[in-house]
């Protein structure tokens, strides 16, 4: 009956290969979202911190997080995926654990939530890293993205919900001892579901990792590409709603709806999605992909009606589903397999600085040129990781782009 219920909300079957993969990308997610989702406001709140000053934290908290990303990625190709997993659960529910205690310590705490960002890089990385070693190329694996893609995305709309129920019983005492539960739930998960691979089991290691990532030209573009890419994707997840609010007028309240668009959109369509464009080759289907997410921000500097909001979010996020899977196959064709972590650790790096770049140049931009060329910019990024993308993607360089994926 479950399974029933699955095949017809998700539009398909969940691989067998990638179903312990899915349960722990769906613990992570519910506890990242519980958490993060209201950082800033325990920071203003327990930790005593002034607004400014959050802004701070935000900054020193992705850069650490990326480089994380890519040195867990890059030890798991030498321990293995699963251990570092485990060990990343619960070392943020010991964070989480300390940060319940440090009372309103303001320093302390900020460092806390930066440590927790560092540990908790593992569990967020590593998961594409087991799709790609539990699933050969081909469409099969691009499904498998797409597919713990959904349950991460389940996995944010469930977070907020919680956290806040878990403020409404008990306030931060309740939401940290919720969190740290979450933690330790998703390191159970983690050591009783995952299969060990990476380098452990073949008895090699990615030494000359890095050297070999940067030295891969097609991996290189792809991580131009996926850097733009992000950086438009910042600029959804929080240049848009800042504009919405101050400039547009768009209330509170109903942005927190417009939110939900996306993680619904996802857990609905992502598989229907990614299983439709299946015939496209790889190299058009990124391209279109980046265009979908950058080109119709252009849309709000001609009218800033609450539909236009809500169609541009819609593209943005038909845009987002196909380049997902896309990117994340084409890294995992491009990976040796004694080196697949620290190319994906590296993939995942390049979150830190879109992440810590794209508001602050959008926002310089809105002050000095007004809201309009703030969607130009995003637009501009758009067309420029197309066309890296495409490049990535290309059979040689110079080359005709890849040929299609063969059809499920």
């Amino acid at each position: 009956m479950i399974e029933r219920l699955s095949r017809a909300a998700l539009g398909g079957d969940v691989d067998p290969r990638v179903r312990p993969v899915v349960a722990v990308s769906f613990a992570y997610a519910v506890s990242f979202s519980t958490f993060w989702v209201y950082v800033g406001v325990f920071a203003v709140d327990r930790l005593a911190a002034r607004p400014a000053e959050v802004g701070v934290l935000f900054l020193l908290s992705a850069p650490a997080a990326g480089i994380a990303n890519y040195l867990s990625g890059s030890l798991s190709d030498r321990f293995g995926r699963k251990r570092p997993i485990v060990a990343s659960f619960l070392a943020a529910a010991a964070t989480v654990g300390a940060l319940a205690v440090v009372g309103r310590h303001t320093v302390v705490g900020f460092a806390l939530i930066v440590v927790l960002g560092v540990v908790g890089a593992p569990a967020y990385s590593l998961d594409r890293v087991l799709v790609a070693d539990l699933v050969p190329d081909g469409h099969e694996r691009e499904d498998a993205f797409a597919t713990v893609r959904v349950a991460s995305n389940l996995g944010v709309f469930v977070g907020p919900p919680l956290g806040a129920l878990l403020l409404h019983v008990g306030e931060w005492t309740a939401f940290l001892t919720g969190v740290v539960a979450l933690g330790l739930a998703g390191a159970a998960a983690s050591a009783a579901l995952l299969p060990e691979t990476g380098a452990r089991l073949r008895g090699r290691t990615g030494r000359g990792a890095l050297r070999a990532v940067v030295g891969d030209t097609r991996f290189v573009l792809l991580l131009v590409s996926t850097l733009f890419g992000f950086a438009v994707y910042v600029g959804y997840e929080t240049v848009l709603p800042v504009i919405a609010i101050s400039d547009y007028a768009i209330d509170p309240a109903t942005w927190g709806l417009l939110v939900a668009i996306s993680p619904l959109l996802v857990i609905v369509a992502q598989l229907r999605l990614t299983r439709a464009t299946a015939r496209i080759a790889p190299g058009r289907r990124l391209a279109l992909a980046l265009l979908l997410m950058g080109l119709p921000f252009v849309a709000l500097s001609v009218s800033s009606r609450l539909i236009v909001i809500v169609a541009v979010i819609v593209v943005f996020v038909v845009g987002e589903m196909i380049w997902m899977p896309t990117s994340q196959a084409l890294a995992a064709r491009l990976a040796p397999p004694e080196s697949r972590g620290a190319y994906f650790g590296a993939l995942a790096a390049t979150t830190g600085p879109a992440w810590t770049l794209a508001p602050f140049v959008a926002f310089q931009l809105r002050a000095a040129e007004g809201v309009a060329a703030v969607w130009v910019l995003f637009a501009v990024l758009g067309l420029l990781a197309a066309i890296v993308g495409a490049r990535a993607a290309a059979t040689e360089p110079g080359g005709a782009f890849d040929v299609p994926s063969a059809a499920p």
